[in-house]
């Protein structure tokens, strides 16, 4: 067993024909009110201010620096913001070979922006005070949700519902201020059982992990309990050429091409933080409810996956016919916190199409002595999106919208000459929702296009 695995480690390693990781770290501080003119390398010739550090990218403590050298104005009525940003990103990616023709694109992506802002002003004191100050940004990770693609969404949805009280209790018990209190636990109406105190079943952030953990296929004990994951999981793209090897296969097509691409996606669009939110007191409650104030404010939070194509097969055989088929999947589920609602949008689609290239074709038309060739593609598209409304409060879920569509796209290209071409085209497309009060359409389009180049 030990020479497979080495024999496997060795194959694996070699089949690695490019890596690549890019980290990136952004930061800047917008200080309005700043009273001292910028003199050589952006420091005041008299002060010094606003200091080395500033001006070579060191933005810790600028404001409190600001208040105590004296920087900034004491009109009593200014009333612009302090604001800090910082951005953070990384990418990698690896392209695999474990044998010839057979490559295997392997990326990940992350990215985190947070922006901070806070008002200052001179009172009628003589000092300067802060106001409301504010922490907040976006999101983005590159997932998985193989798990649970071809789940049913019902399904998922009830599971989401169900990991609820399993969340609750991991919070709750990761909370010393809750164990402190004795762990107490109340009824709750929406959940229809004891959930932990200040964990209520529509409380924000065990809606959260639930949601996480039913959509991507984890159990309530294995999900990370972590807004801002740190590392990207993979995505990825398949590509295959080498059936043309085959000496059978050989004789009859000139290329075989098998493609294969996921992607997907853990974002928050806008978070802030609770200004209500006190970390000495991570029990503070709403007044009159069973939620515990969260640390972190958000409208949303999404998941997303793309398989584009799950399989996609272009052939063209040795006669000129190139005949394809891709379908393709998709599906973004979106949770609200505003209306503790779920908006599922799913998509598929199965293009099939041919080519056909008339060699030689048209001799008469064309105005050289050689003529050229008529390239004729037929595709026709069925794809069936529909979107879902589910609400976590009242687990009532409804159909809001989704269609089935058929497209037909016929086009035919001609070059007369190196700068004269023509393309004849005619496209059929249509529509067949699933709400009764949406009505079926269909439109028709054709016509012809003619290019000139006046390029040499």
């Amino acid at each position: 067993y030990a020479k497979i695995v080495a024999d496997n480690t060795v194959r694996l390693l070699l089949s690695v024909k490019k890596a690549s990781f890019s980290l990136s770290q952004s930061s800047g501080v917008s200080l309005p009110g700043y009273m001292h003119e910028p003199d050589y390398l952006g420091l005041d010739a008299l002060t010094g201010a606003p200091g080395f550090g500033f001006i070579f990218g060191r933005n810790d403590n600028v404001l409190d620096h600001a208040i105590n050298g004296d920087w900034l104005t004491r009109d009593t009525t200014f009333n612009q913001a302090y604001s800090e940003r910082f951005n953070e990103s990384y990418n990698y990616k690896v392209v695999l070979e474990p044998f010839q023709n057979f490559k295997i694109d392997i990326s990940g992506t992350r990215s985190y922006v947070e922006n901070f802002s806070e008002y200052f002003r001179y009172d009628a004191y003589g000092e300067f005070r802060t106001y409301t100050p504010s922490n907040g940004g976006n999101f983005n990770i590159s997932h998985l949700m193989t798990a649970t693609s071809f789940m049913d969404g019902e399904e998922l949805f009830q599971n989401m519902l169900n990991n609820r009280l399993d969340i609750a209790m991991r919070l709750a018990n990761e909370n010393q201020a809750w164990l402190d209190l004795g762990s107490p636990m109340v009824y709750d109406s929406i959940g229809k059982g004891y959930f932990p105190y200040g964990y209520a079943a529509n409380s924000q952030d065990v809606l959260i992990y639930s949601f996480l953990a039913a959509y991507s296929g984890q159990g309530t004990d294995e999900v990370e309990l972590s807004l801002f994951r740190k590392i990207a999981l993979p995505n990825w793209t398949v590509n295959f050429t080498g059936l043309t090897k085959i000496p059978a296969l050989k004789k009859i097509f000139k290329t075989i091409n098998i493609t294969h691409s996921y992607k997907s996606s853990y974002s928050i669009s806008s978070w802030a933080t609770n200004l209500n939110y006190d970390e000495n007191n991570t029990m503070l409650m709403y007044d009159g409810t069973n939620q515990r104030v969260p640390q972190y404010d958000m409208a949303q939070i999404v998941l997303s996956e793309q398989y584009a194509p799950l399989i996609g097969i272009k052939l063209a055989f040795n006669n000129n016919l190139s005949p394809s088929l891709d379908f393709k999947k998709s599906r973004t589920v979106t949770i609200s916190f505003i209306n503790n609602q779920l908006t599922e949008a799913e998509g598929r689609e199965i293009i099939i199409g041919c080519g056909y290239t008339f060699k030689d074709f048209g001799a008469a038309f064309s105005s050289s002595n050689k003529s050229s060739d008529l390239t004729m593609k037929l595709d026709i598209g069925f794809r069936k999106d529909k979107t879902t409304l589910r609400s976590v409060d009242e687990n009532y879920s409804q159909i809001s919208s989704g269609q089935n569509k058929v497209n037909i796209y016929l086009t035919g290209d001609y070059d007369f000459s190196e700068r004269l071409g023509m393309q004849a085209f005619f496209r059929y497309d249509m529509t067949d929702p699933f709400i009764a009060n949406s009505f079926k359409t269909s439109n028709t389009f054709a016509g012809v296009t003619l290019r000139f180049s006046l390029t040499q």
